[in-house]
């Protein structure tokens, strides 16, 4: 099932973990929690350390939730929290938005 933008709420830093990004989505029934290593979306979409890591992750919002939808299909998620790696960005990474 794929996941939709959640609207409720946007993409943050975890205060107990400052390398990560949480955002949430919405599989129709219930609010998926995702987190994803900002480092990983350095490597994928560039940007460099210069670049905030929440502006990064609003240039690429679309392409990093259509990547989260697909590891959604592909991974169970018990806890209605889905973790996120390299291997889950498997299409080309699209040109970063400056």
């Amino acid at each position: 099932m794929p996941l939709e933008r959640y609207l409720d709420g946007g993409a943050h830093i975890l205060p107990a973990d400052n390398s990560l990004i949480r955002f949430a989505m919405t599989n129709g029934e219930r609010v998926i929690g995702i987190d994803v290593p900002i480092s990983v979306l350095r490597q994928h979409f560039g940007g460099g350390a210069e670049r905030a890591p929440l502006d990064l992750f609003a240039g690429n919002q679309a392409a990093i939730e259509a990547a989260a939808s697909r590891a959604y299909d592909r991974t169970k998620t018990p806890n209605d929290l889905l973790d996120m790696g390299p291997e889950d960005f498997d299409q080309p990474p699209a040109p970063a938005k400056l």
